[in-house]
């Protein structure tokens, strides 16, 4: 039970909502413009550093044609340019054009199919296309991405533009840009050239620069248009299996390769993994289930305003008990409702194994398409659910020492681990290495941790000094590699120097866009080209914006003060003792 604090908050918060019910719905649009300038956000209403990003103008091409006299025009007026996706899901800054004066470039209106091969198993599609309908067109041809991100709310210029990737260690591995066989990519070009450059690459006669377009940062110009390698369509048989995570640190390397779509949900305070046994089966294997998951549904926003409050609560009275008990029920319904997998009328969970057809399992965004009240939890005119994302990869090699230390450190302060097993924990996710320049180094398990952000960027968390450790004994003592489209500034300091094509990938970049008008600031920092990816100032450690290395980077006046950690002592991190 809470204190009673924490309850009478909580009654009056959902009174509240009550009150000034609103509706929300479908997504909103990241980029707002006026007669005078533009802005644009992600859809967490937040970057890492809580900057406002501005532009003087958008534009909102519909084809490939109006695309190429867009990128010509602000070529010629010198004019910064990022390109934007219609929901926007980069947590990092990479849609924000240096200053105000840059050009904004939607592809929201380029969401066609252009061409189906059934020969040759590929599918051409416009860059705004998301993965919602790339996967859904391609099952009504008989034909399906055999591996995807679990949130299908991406378009796919942007999943080339961040790495994105589902779970599997199997075939090409799990990132998507490894089954894009050619794009069309419009760049900056010369006077000569009319302003503007158009490059057809395909992987048999220009796969070099095909494979610095495949993880681009948006720093290569734009993508129009791209070309899947697809499968035949096929069905899978999916089973969530709770053990304890005693032998985790052991288990953990192999089960990626016993299972094709295997993925791991670790619950550190409460000593569990739950391994989801994930496998083709024949076609002819009766079933038509459905994955629809929790997370991405849509809820009432008084629903979400109520949990935001109570986690609030806890944070302010220090409440840790309150959080494992949230944590524990939040779990246990995830759980025991099989994480949204259904196989009766796509409403009812009757029982494992759920089997069903690939483009009905593999990624799911329904709270997209809320109704009057209900919208994604994390959307911010909801005030649902803020918070940090730290997502790293761990070399195979390097998983089991990485976990036990996790596991020593969690022994240590075991409710540290509740404010992230409130958030589903821990995601482990297979990827395979890449010959993407800017994608996997080495097959590797990505770490996926999402935990309490304030709404005050000088308020501390509850237990911050060891989610601060589990972040930087990742990425530094372990090497992990961050992922582009999330994470704080913190996670990408020496990253660029990881990548063993990062040099050819930079050549690639010069040529394609001399005048750096796709770069900015950001994108600048994250490839080594300029400092400021972290900064000296107050509180700087509380948002991940530095590493501390004098108290007054923490919140000393709250008893948080620079500490190392306690297993990797390498670390700084904000403590209060």
């Amino acid at each position: 039970m809470f204190r009673s604090k924490v309850s009478t908050l909580a009654c009056l918060t959902l009174m509240f909502c009550y009150a000034v019910m609103t509706t929300y719905g479908i997504a909103e649009e990241p980029i707002r413009c006026t007669a005078t300038d533009c802005t644009i956000t992600n859809s967490y209403g937040e970057f890492p550093d809580r900057a406002i990003c501005k532009a003087a103008s958008a534009s909102y091409p519909g084809t490939e044609q109006e695309l190429i006299q867009v990128v010509a025009s602000a070529t010629k007026a010198r004019a910064k340019i990022k390109v934007a996706t219609q929901f926007s899901h980069s947590i990092p800054k990479l849609v924000c054009p240096d200053g105000d004066e840059g050009w904004l470039v939607s592809t929201k209106n380029l969401t066609r199919v252009l061409g189906v091969d059934r020969a040759k198993m590929e599918m051409t599609v416009e860059s705004g296309v998301t993965l919602k309908q790339l996967i859904n067109e391609a099952a009504n041809v008989g034909m399906a991405l055999p591996y995807s991100p679990y949130w299908s709310g991406l378009t796919v210029g942007g999943m080339l533009g961040t790495g994105a990737h589902g779970s599997s260690l199997w075939g090409d591995g799990s990132s998507v840009h490894d089954y894009v066989v050619r794009v069309r990519v419009v760049s900056p070009g010369s006077a000569e050239d009319g302003y503007v450059k158009v490059r057809e690459l395909d992987s048999t006669n220009n796969l070099t620069d095909l494979n610095a377009v495949r993880t681009n940062l948006g720093v290569l110009g734009i993508i129009s248009q791209m070309t899947f390698k697809l499968q035949p369509i096929f069905k899978r048989s999916i089973t969530y299996d709770s053990k304890s995570d005693a032998d985790l640190a052991d288990r953990a390397a192999d089960f990626g390769h016993q299972h094709e779509f295997a993925d791991i949900t670790w619950y550190l305070s409460q000593g569990k993994a739950v391994y989801r046994v994930d496998d083709r089966v024949p076609s002819t294997t009766p079933g038509d289930g459905l994955f629809d998951f929790t997370g991405f549904r849509a809820q009432p926003s008084f629903v979400l305003g109520l949990v935001r409050s109570t986690e609030e609560a806890q944070e302010v009275l220090q409440f840790a008990d309150g959080k494992c008990a949230s944590a524990t029920i939040t779990s246990l319904t995830l759980i025991t409702t099989a994480f949204g997998l259904t196989n009766f009328n796509d409403i009812l969970f009757t029982g494992y194994p759920v089997i069903g057809y690939q483009n009905r399992l593999q990624s799911s965004s329904s709270c997209l398409d809320g109704q009057g009240d209900n919208t994604c939890p994390w959307d911010p005119r909801a005030n649902g659910e803020y918070f940090f994302q730290t997502t790293f990869s761990v070399s195979l090699t390097k998983v089991k020492s990485f976990i036990q230390d996790v596991q020593s450190l969690a022994k240590l302060v075991p409710k540290s681990m509740c404010g992230m097993d409130l958030y589903l924990g821990i995601l482990m996710r297979y990827v395979k290495a890449s010959n993407s320049f800017l994608g996997k180094e080495e097959d590797s398990i990505d770490f996926d941790m999402t935990y309490y952000r304030s709404k005050d960027p000088m308020t501390p968390r509850l237990f911050e000094d060891v989610y601060e450790e589990i972040e930087q004994m990742g990425i530094f003592k372990y090497g992990g590699l961050p992922h582009w489209g999330k994470n704080r500034n913190l996670a990408f300091v020496g990253a660029f120097d990881k990548y063993k094509n990062g040099k050819e990938f930079l050549k690639i970049k010069e040529r394609y866009d001399p005048s750096g008008l796709f770069s900015s600031e950001w994108t600048d920092q994250v490839l080594g080209l300029k400092d400021g990816l972290t900064k000296d100032a107050d509180g700087c450690a509380l948002e991940g914006l530095c590493i501390c290395s004098k108290d007054s980077h923490c919140a000393p006046s709250k008893g948080y003060l620079c500490k190392p950690g306690r297993i990797y002592t390498d670390a700084r991190v904000c403590r209060k003792d």
